[in-house]
């Protein structure tokens, strides 16, 4: 029987008893890209830790050292739509399904929920990231929600927490999938804590003789109070955070909440300023249909709950695979690899609304995620 090492679970024995869970990705070769078999795993273990009493805290990172996880596997999510055209995109949309109940979980975890998110976090690392309890980034962390240069929308509860980012840098984040350094990350409330990349095996020691209880809630308030000491102690300095630099401009060209404007905003601040036209660069490589198909979940996520978020990106997500945008953006970025991708719209003001609309419609007569919540 072939076993499948590609998530490791490590259990460390605490001195007063019980033991922290050491989860780890453990598939560097793809830069730890979720796949099916991994959300399982991920569900599974994190079900087991929830229930089990001797469990007091989980430790989420990654092996390889250059990658957190670095999104979904789009490649098989597009085979699977491919498979049945017009119809339903069975593993695809289990796929969602668990890598969503997934996210939720983490981010409803009684327990605390340590996240170690060195080097990229991008798409569904964003999403696994961002329910942590506590989330750490290092000086080589950069942070992005790309997935409009495939064809597709930020999900697994983007909607929710690039939402809640200060003034509009979520809505800009998601338009341009702006890289986002480690004071960016602190400062759009995508993380918490910033250590630098060698002190992981310190930090794995240093949890495991804290003093840890059986109250979830005064472990969460000894956990915080020791990450802030030691992220004190080690005096890290780090470059200024461009999205606050940059705040009151992106606040002033996302205020009506408009694609077209923001595109052309970027096209004349780039001119004057290399950010803006890195920015630029990846509003241009987005398809024009989920730049429009952005502004609309942004819009639709507002004052939604967290479980209703993860029901919405759901129904986008299921829809848009079957369009024929998302199978040209995986041909050109991770199958042909040409970065050429040819889009059915070359501005987010040529596509119809109603074609918009029709993406909210949900595909199945009872929703998979129905017991979210």
């Amino acid at each position: 029987m072939q076993v499948d090492f590609s998530v490791c679970l490590e259990r460390h024995p605490l001195p007063a008893g019980g033991y922290l869970a050491q989860l780890t990705l453990n598939a560097p070769a793809r830069l730890n890209a979720l796949t099916p078999e991994m959300a399982e795993l991920l569900y599974r273990f994190l079900s087991d830790l929830r229930d089990d009493s001797e469990a007091v805290a989980v430790l989420l990172d990654s092996a390889g050292g250059r990658s957190f996880c670095a999104g979904a596997d789009a490649r098989r999510m597009m085979q699977s739509a491919l498979s049945n055209p017009g119809g339903a995109a069975v593993e695809a949309e289990a796929f969602l399904a668990c890598e969503y109940r997934t996210a939720y979980m983490i981010h409803t975890f009684a327990k605390p929920v340590i996240c170690w998110a060195d080097g990229l976090v991008l798409g569904a690392g964003l999403g696994l990231m961002a329910g942590a309890s506590h989330r750490i980034v290092t000086e080589n962390s950069q942070l992005s929600a790309p997935e409009a240069t495939i064809g597709l929308l930020p999900n697994a509860g983007a909607g929710w927490f690039l939402g809640k980012m200060p003034g509009k840098t979520g809505l800009f984040a998601a338009l341009t999938g702006a890289r986002m350094s480690a004071a960016d990350a602190l400062y759009g409330g995508l993380a918490d804590y910033c250590y630098a990349s060698t002190f992981r095996q310190q930090l794995l020691r240093s949890l495991l003789h804290l003093p840890w209880c059986d109250d979830h809630r005064a472990n969460h308030e000894m956990l915080t109070d020791a990450l802030t000491d030691w992220e004190a102690e080690q005096g890290m300095s780090l470059a200024n955070a461009r999205l606050k630099e940059h705040r009151r401009w992106i606040d002033q060209h996302c205020e009506a909440e408009c694609a077209v404007q923001l595109r052309r905003a970027l096209q004349r601040g780039a001119e004057s300023d290399p950010w803006l036209q890195s920015a630029a660069e990846g509003a241009d490589k987005g398809a024009a249909s989920s730049l429009a198909l952005i502004v609309a979940q942004f819009a639709a996520s507002t004052n939604k709950s967290l479980a209703e978020v993860f029901k919405l990106e759901m129904i986008l997500v299921a829809n848009r695979l079957r369009d024929p945008e998302f199978a040209e953006g995986v041909r050109a970025r991770l199958i042909d690899r040409d970065r050429d991708p040819h889009w059915c719209y070359q501005c987010p003001s040529e596509v119809p609304q109603q074609e918009i609309d029709a993406l909210f419609a949900s595909p199945w007569p009872n929703h998979p995620l129905a017991d979210m919540g």
